[in-house]
């Protein structure tokens, strides 16, 4: 299984029109593509302009073929008139002096093959039950990705799948950063997630794992402010939650 994020800016004002062109025009185009899973967009809770696509992939040539087809880049060009220009100097001096229209920025693109799978019950996101993601990410030790794997197959999906609310766990591990992993869990509503959080369940799952984690989180334990506790708990590891705006399953 293959795991991609398209990192977009949304114009103010301009994310329902996203949503509509995203169920109308991008998860018909996924579904025709034939490798893709899931697809959904995301709306970060921290940044009201920012939007996610979340797709998964039978495998990595599947989501490479969708990329080149052409279908994406067409998709993109259709839905300028919804994005966010690059910076407003930027923009500025590149259309003077060429006359051309103001540049649009580039969705940064980011792939992962997923390491460690559990799904339950999977609902399509559309209506009033949303889903809500949350990505944990963390710097890991070279060389311990294996280690932190087989830990978090044996002890932490299982207790997240226990967790109420919790529908579906993943490991991934970057492809061209390999010091970099993230979990991303998908939950049945933010307060699930953040109930998790404030229960101490989180910080525990975090310690199990802790020793796999680069040098750099102690440093910064032994510098800051937190320099009065040894261990790492979640406080110390970027944390973001994500709503589902629309999603659907594309499994037949």
């Amino acid at each position: 299984m293959f795991i991609r994020f398209v990192n977009l800016k949304v114009k103010e004002g301009r994310l329902r029109d996203l949503a509509r062109f995203y169920e109308d025009r991008v998860i018909p185009a996924l579904q025709k593509s034939g490798g893709c899973l899931y697809a959904s967009l995301l709306q970060p809770s921290d940044d009201d302009q920012e939007c996610v696509s979340l797709t998964f992939w039978r495998s990595s040539e599947a989501a490479e073929a969708y990329e080149v087809s052409g279908i994406y880049d067409q998709l993109l060009d259709d839905s300028d008139h919804l994005l966010a220009e690059v910076s407003e100097g930027r923009v500025q001096s590149s259309s003077e002096e060429s006359g051309a229209f103001p540049a649009l920025q580039d969705p940064e693109v980011e792939a992962y093959p997923v390491e460690v799978a559990a799904v339950g019950e999977v609902v399509d996101a559309v209506g009033p039950h949303q889903f809500f993601v949350r990505i944990v990410s963390a710097r890991i030790e070279a060389g311990r990705f294996e280690e932190l794997k087989t830990r978090y197959d044996e002890e932490i999906k299982p207790a997240l799948m226990a967790t109420k609310g919790c529908r579906a766990v993943f490991l991934v591990e970057n492809v061209k950063r390999r010091s970099r992993a993230l979990s991303v869990t998908l939950w049945d509503s933010e307060a699930d997630a953040i109930r998790h959080e404030l229960s101490g369940a989180f910080d525990e799952m975090v310690a199990k794992v802790s020793e796999f984690f680069s040098g750099l989180y102690q440093w910064r334990l032994a510098l800051g402010e937190s320099k009065e506790r040894s261990t790492v708990t979640g406080k110390d590891l970027k944390v973001r939650g994500f709503q589902v705006v629309t999603g659907r399953s594309l499994q037949e």
